[in-house]
């Protein structure tokens, strides 16, 4: 899940208005777009060594001095996902995507994204950009850029129980940059994984199926979240899968019939009577 890997931006290039709110300018560390260059890339080594307060040390710094740049501030809020600093992180990423929080305080608003009964889904993922909120900035934002803070901001929510937030987080991040969208549903569905919510784990690997039917672990997370819909007969303890369950779970040892999980996805099959085929036929993981 390598969320930087997509992220051939141009620093230099990459602004929205002065609006910091962290730091006087006055105050404010003097330096360089080289040095700012040069503290992003030790701040993305840092983040991928899991040392997330030197990224986030390093971050607030170059957005103290530069507040008007982008892409500090978005590996800012990638270190403080990592340090589980979730609200910190939701009012970074919205600060990428030029979302005023004053105005959100002043709405009493506590939902980022509109919700409704739209048919495209939950919602017309409408977001204070457009509806309610004074916009900081819209220029300069590249889908790379938006579909990170969109994605990222799905996961923080995802760890705060805000199901329809998440899903429509995600849904952003794929219309901001199609592109990426086998990697913003496959993380989705991770992370749904993680917090142990089936349902949602279960429709999200079903939009990164239809995108990337490809990968044998989407195959394991849709037949996993469908498990936890088996029942079990009483007299025989047999177990009976739901429609669609022992196909994923199967599909998946044909395409990794040596996986992450495949000691797990044989046993679920053996007690629900299941054959366990496992043709090898290779795979991406």
């Amino acid at each position: 899940m390598n969320r930087r890997a997509i992220l051939g931006i141009a620093l230099a290039v990459s602004t929205i208005a002065a609006a910091n709110g962290q730091q006087n300018a006055s105050s404010a560390p003097d330096m360089s777009l080289e040095e700012i260059n040069a503290a992003v890339v030790s701040a993305r080594a840092a983040t991928a060594a899991k040392h997330f307060a030197d990224a986030e040390a390093l971050m607030l710094k170059a957005t103290a001095a530069k507040p008007d740049l982008l892409v500090p501030r978005l590996e800012l809020g990638l270190a403080q996902i990592g340090e589980k600093k979730y609200p910190e992180a939701e009012a970074t990423f919205k600060m990428v995507l030029g979302i005023d929080l004053e105005s959100q305080k002043l709405a009493h608003s506590d939902d980022f994204y509109q919700t409704g009964n739209s048919p495209e889904g939950e919602a017309t993922h409408a977001t204070r950009n457009t509806n309610g909120g004074r916009v900081l900035a819209t220029q300069n934002r590249t889908p790379e850029i938006k579909g990170v803070a969109y994605s990222s901001l799905g996961e923080i929510y995802v760890h705060a129980g805000k199901v329809a937030e998440a899903q429509a987080a995600f849904d952003t991040a794929v219309k901001a940059n199609p592109t990426a969208a086998a990697l913003y549903y496959r993380n989705e569905t991770i992370f749904f994984y993680q917090v142990g919510n089936s349902d949602a784990q279960l429709a999200a690997a079903e939009k990164a199926l239809a995108v990337d039917p490809t990968r044998p672990a989407l195959y394991y997370f849709k037949g996993q979240a469908l498990v936890s819909k088996a029942t079990v007969d009483p007299q025989t303890q047999k177990m009976t899968l739901p429609p669609g369950c022992a196909e994923s779970l199967q599909h998946y040892l044909e395409l990794e019939p040596n996986g992450q999980f495949a000691a797990e996805v044989k046993s679920v099959l053996t007690a629900a009577g299941q054959p366990t085929k496992a043709a090898g036929k290779g795979s991406k993981g």
